[in-house]
Parts: C-alpha cells; structure tokens; sequence
C-alpha cells in the first residue's frame, strides 16, 4: 500500500522529526540525527535519536529487570566551542533478546554551520559507559527540503494525546515512534515516512520513493505522485507496505521533483528474517504479558470488556465508573492498568502476582463453576465463582449428595483472615448451587436456609467448621428454634 497526504506548515512552525544518517558505533549505540529547517529564523532544528541497547545495562538487584542509566549530550561546533550541554536520568524494564533496546530523544537547534553532537551513556550499577557521535551539517534555503524521516509507526495525534507516549515525539498532528534504525520485520512490514519541503512561492511537482538493497538494486519504486508544496512549506508523508520483501539492509530513496529541481533524500532501512522474527516476537510477547501494561495491549475490544466485567467484586465504590462504552480501546487498557496497579503489592517487581491470581480464579469459575440450561451463567457470576473470585480457593471443602427431598450441598471453609465460610445447596439439583449462608457480611444467604438442606446437614456442615449451626439458625430465623 502506498499513499502521500500534504499539509501545509506555518512560517513560524518548530515541529520537527527524524532523518537520515545512522553510524554504528563500536560501543552497539547507534546514533541519528534528523534536521529541518526553519526558513523564518534560518536556523536548523535538529532531533537526535540515541539508541541504547540493553545489552551494555545491568538490571539493578531487587528491581526484577530494572535498568537505570545516565545519558549525556554535547553539541559542539567546528572549532570545538561547547554550545548546548545536558545530562540526564532514566530507567527502562529489561527485555529478552539480544537486540532489545530503547530511544532516548534530543532536540536542538543551530546556526549554519557545522556541528558534531557527543554521545555518553552511563550505565548506573556497572558504571560501564558507551558513547559515540556524529557530524551533522546545518541545512540552508537552498537545500529545499529536510532530512527524510522513517519510522517503524506513525499516527494522527487525537484530542486524548496531550502528550506524546513514551517512545514518540510529536511533528505537527503526526506522532512518530522514535527509532534510529528502522527494523521491520515479515510480521511489521509497513515504513512510514516524512519530508518536509521548503519553498519561498507554491510549487507544483511530483513525490516518488524506491527501496534499493546493498548492490545498488532498485527493489520497489512508487509512481510519481503529484503534490504541492505551499509558500513556506509542506509536509509530504506516506507509507509502504514491505511484506515479501527479503532479509538485508534496504536504502529507501524519496525523490521530490518541483520544476526544473530534483531533491534527493534517503534513509537506511533492513529487513529481518521470519524465523529470527517469530522467536523474538514469541519471546516478547512472554515478557511483556508479564506487565500490567503488556496483560492488556493486545486485548479486543470484547476482551478488555471481558477483563473489566469480574472487577466488581475488588473494586471501591465508584471506582468502575469513569468505564463507558464510548472509551477507546487505549483508554480501556489504561484504565486497567490503573486499577491493577493500584492493588500491586510488589511494584518494584515487573509481575503483579494479585493480576495474575485473580484472573487465574476468574478462568478457574468459568471451568468449574458455569451454569447451563435455559438460564446460562458464567462461571465467574455463579455464587461460588463469585466468592472464588473474591477469596482465591477455599482451605477446606465439604461436600454431601442429600437424601430425599434434601438438596446437594458444600461447605467452603478459610482458615485465613476472618475465618469465613460459605454454604451452597444445589435447589434446582442442575449442579446451580446457591449460596444459603455465611460469616462473610458481605455475602447475603438466604431465610430459612437451615430448613432446605435439614436437620442432619447442619450439624454435618457445623460439625466440619466447628460452629453450633443450630444456635445461628436459630438466631436468625426464630422458626428454627422452635424446629430444632
């Protein structure tokens, strides 16, 4: 698939996004540095792109994967003249592979001129440090047009985005994914790119864009596409879907023609293998299920309602009611990821063992505890799957197949906390068991409970907790007394 959109930038715009050269330092950080010029003030605005692998981190102890790190930039320019110096912290949760990594964000602007920016990163348990750079040039009027940018993903900002995500930068209405080398794979084929496009009167011309291997061999080239480029500028952005293409590096070619003029710009891509994307992706998906963010992100939107659904046995009171069905999926999924982890008790731990134990007992009720027939009921909705969920599996069960008219019954019984125990009696004899009594104040039972399951159930069920059954029905309901 391949489309182009315009859209015209201010005079005064200061947007900006990524470019073109990619050195690959011995350290394994890779830097890039994208520049777009801005007419208005003939100044360049730079956006350096450092990317980190994880591999020259260590995970700090206790943290379960935490790695903490300092990085430092200088810009400085052909004499060595220090203009722009800053440092800062961050920290990132450890992935599998041996080509994970994360993108660090640095945005700057000069005069014309040529500049080199320095890259250090500190590792903070370590003190291991990698650092690299590189040169860049200042653009000028003549130029016509900015570095070219591409991008693993791309997308219109929305009213809910007042921030960029972590691990985007805004340019326009556009949020770009930060990469400094862009690696698509047989399962993420598609690139996205942008060029802004410079011009002091409008222009009329055409857009085309090719994909060459390392030979030099042109293997995709686009149409002519035709666009305009306002007086001021435009920007000039697209994507393309590269399924079948085969593994190796990839430079992508974007040829602007206005007039007489052609301008040409291009970025270093590659293209992994199948095999080599399967087992990374297998293995991603794994560690990022553990998180409470990685849990929901590939849920539907059937999925994350069926995720929310058993929430009101946990939740505070009124705390389920920011959730509309007009939410956004991503809005859903965060709103999870709140909830959960606001109940997390380990939050220095990437796992959240309270997530995970509740939604294991939710999908226990629904095996165990469903109720068919004409009046289907989920597990989880069940009287037992209710108290399952809420409780986690009782210490002791106690279970009788009555006699007669008596209906079947079991005795849940916990040892922890308050000692709580629950009875249920089968009243349809379908396997819907019904919850009759308990401890728990919570849990509502039922009059007369202690008439439907008899005299010689109640003292089996007192027998089995160790509670006089009698004096509490009694106390409940005065017909029993006189019964009992």
């Amino acid at each position: 698939m391949h489309s182009f959109s315009t859209v015209c930038l201010a005079a005064a715009a200061v947007a900006a996004p990524i470019g073109t050269t990619v050195p690959q330092n011995d350290s394994g950080l890779v830097l890039r540095a994208v520049r777009f010029y801005r007419p208005d003030m003939n100044r360049t605005r730079v956006k350096g792109l450092v990317q980190i692998p994880f591999f020259m981190i260590q995970a700090a102890s206790g943290t379960a994967g935490q790695l903490n790190y300092t990085v430092s930039v200088q810009v400085v320019d052909s004499t060595g003249l220090k203009l722009y110096e800053q440092a800062w912290r961050n920290r990132a949760r450890a992935q599998g592979g041996s080509d994970a990594y994360t993108v660090e964000i640095v945005d700057f602007v000069v005069a014309p001129g040529k500049y080199r920016l320095k890259v250090e990163v500190e590792d903070s348990v370590s003190g291991r440090t990698a650092s690299g750079g590189i040169d860049l040039q200042a653009l000028s009027r003549a130029d016509g047009a900015s570095d070219l940018l591409v991008a693993p993903e791309m997308r219109l900002a929305t009213a809910d985005d007042t921030v960029p995500r972590p691990g985007e930068f805004r340019t326009g209405n556009n949020l770009v994914t930060a990469a400094a080398q862009v690696v698509l794979t047989p399962l993420r084929a598609n690139v996205y790119y942008l060029l802004e496009a410079y011009s002091d009167s409008g222009q009329r011309g055409t857009m085309s864009v090719a994909i060459g291997d390392s030979t030099g061999k042109t293997s995709i080239k686009t149409p002519e596409v035709p666009v305009t480029v306002a007086a001021g500028g435009s920007v000039l952005k697209g994507q393309l879907d590269l399924a079948g293409l085969p593994e190796g590096i990839y430079t992508m070619m974007a040829e602007l023609k206005l007039g007489s003029r052609s301008i040409q710009r291009s970025a270093a891509i590659s293209m992994a293998g199948l095999r080599q994307t399967l087992a990374r992706d297998s293995a991603s998906r794994q560690a990022d299920r553990v998180t409470d963010p990685g849990y929901f992100a590939a849920m539907s939107a059937a999925e994350l309602e069926v995720a929310k659904g058993p929430l009101v046995y946990i939740a505070e009171p009124g705390e389920l009611s920011p959730w509309r069905p007009d939410l956004s999926q991503e809005a859903k999924r965060r709103f999870l990821t709140t909830f959960w982890q606001k109940r997390d008790q380990t939050p220095g731990t990437a796992r959240n063992e309270r997530r995970e134990a509740f939604y294991e007992a939710i999908a226990y009720a629904n095996r165990e505890y469903k109720e068919g027939g004409r009046k289907a009921v989920l597990g989880w909705r069940s009287d037992r799957g209710r108290v399952f969920a809420r409780n986690g599996a009782p210490d002791d069960v106690f279970r009788r197949r009555n006699e007669g008219r008596a209906p079947p019954y079991e005795v849940w019984r916990y040892s922890t906390g308050k000692g709580a125990y629950y009875i249920f009696a089968d009243r349809t004899g379908f396997g819907a068991y019904q919850l009759i009594y308990s401890n728990d104040l919570r849990e509502p039972g039922i009059p007369a409970w202690s008439r439907l399951i008899g005299r010689r159930a109640v003292a089996d069920a007192g027998e089995f907790l160790g509670v006089d059954l009698f004096s509490v029905a009694g106390r409940d309901d005065p017909g029993e007394r006189q019964q009992f």
